[in-house]
């Protein structure tokens, strides 16, 4: 799991941001965190304060480590700040795998071109280069020794170039640096504003991009129907082929059918779009969701069902929002929910007060705000 996270210079963010992941001590809602991690996290702040940029740059690593990344198409020209002399853009994770401390740190002058990278395991250093000083780069892992050490020219992360080239010995330390790589492939960041694209991710490519082949693929059109008719949207769904000899998924109104596509309000695709993901959320297909907006276009009632459904996955989440009504020790704890303005700090950093489950958040976030 994520642990810890930091970005300088990276779009709006000019100064270190940091982000602790570090849980309190609350003995309710005790899925919410996972051995002293938070699991499901809730982000508020101000509009143009940059919670999708904080997504963006949690998830960066797939766009340097994963073959063929989905990404959104923004960062080719937006993605360092624009402040003078920025160069590179820095980031430093922190993970915890299997009871070891994980650090990764690298910067970079682009979406994919690599400027510093350095890996440490439970506080060695396995491996670094940094091309502003050589292109000799320090490799330490058993199986890698025949590797050249001179990276040349060559921009591509030192950690895909070990992974890419070597068949690693069965090592501790290597297994450490598989589930690392493993973790981080795993990773997606999506929203569901006003999309109806699968496309509209960043995250490792998954060879779809009709919201509906995937359900059908996944013999889940009944209980899409039944996630539906639970959000509210009363509804019968079939599976119909069209002149093009598609297959989709279209609302049956009996002697009529409608494309779900086509015919569904903006909340209902959003639901979609929210369910096409809850798929591989279940099936453990991802291992870190960063979710945008999640809850744009659905009342505060619906937002808690389904911030309930995605806190029973063992996948950790971000999930960001400007629904206070959700803000409820009902559903996660005071560490869990933070606010981003300028830095990021759990709601209990902002107060004198020590929360405890009875305390109502969002009339304390909201007294914070005022």
């Amino acid at each position: 799991m994520l642990h810890k996270f930091s970005v300088k210079n990276f779009r709006n963010f000019t100064d270190w941001l940091v982000f602790d992941l570090s849980s309190q001590q609350y003995e309710f809602n005790t899925n919410a965190v996972n051995n002293g991690i938070i699991q499901h996290a809730m982000i508020y702040g101000p509009n143009g304060g940059g919670k999708s940029n904080l997504g963006l740059a949690m998830v960066d690593p797939v766009l340097h480590l994963t073959d063929s990344p989905n990404y959104l198409s923004s960062l080719d020209i937006n993605y360092l700040n624009g402040g003078m002399n920025v160069t590179i853009a820095e980031f430093a994770f922190e993970y915890r795998i299997d009871g070891s401390e994980i650090r990764y740190n690298y910067g970079k002058k682009s979406r994919e071109g690599m400027v510093y990278e350095s890996l440490f395991i439970n506080e060695e250093r396995i491996l670094h280069v940094d091309r502003r000083q050589s292109n000799q780069a320090s490799i330490h892992l058993q199986g890698a020794e025949h590797l050249k050490s001179d990276v040349g020219t060559s921009e591509i992360s030192l950690l895909k170039y070990v992974r890419s080239n070597t068949i690693l010995d069965e090592t501790p330390t290597n297994q450490l640096f598989s589930k690392l790589l493993s973790f981080i492939e795993g990773m997606v960041f999506f929203r569901s504003l006003d999309s109806t694209k699968t496309g509209d991710y960043i995250g490792k490519n998954i060879g779809v991009k009709r919201l509906s082949q995937s359900i059908i693929d996944n013999n889940s059109v009944n209980d899409f129907e039944q996630f539906l008719n639970d959000a509210g949207v009363k509804c019968s769904l079939k599976v119909k082929t069209n002149s093009n000899g598609e297959e989709g998924i279209y609302f049956d109104y009996g002697k009529t059918s409608l494309e779900f596509g086509l015919a569904a309000s903006t909340g209902t695709l959003s639901l979609g779009i929210f369910y096409f993901w809850w798929l591989r959320l279940a099936k453990k297909e991802i291992t870190f969701a960063y979710i945008d907006e999640f809850d744009a276009f659905y009342h505060h009632a619906l937002a808690a069902k389904i911030v309930e459904r995605v806190t029973n996955t063992r996948c950790q989440t971000i999930m960001t929002t400007h629904n206070t009504g959700i803000m409820s020790n009902d559903l996660l704890r005071p560490d869990c929910y933070f606010v981003l303005d300028k830095v990021i700090s759990p709601i209990t950093a902002l107060t004198g007060k020590e929360l405890r489950k009875a305390h109502n958040l969002e009339k304390i976030y909201k007294g914070l705000s005022s």
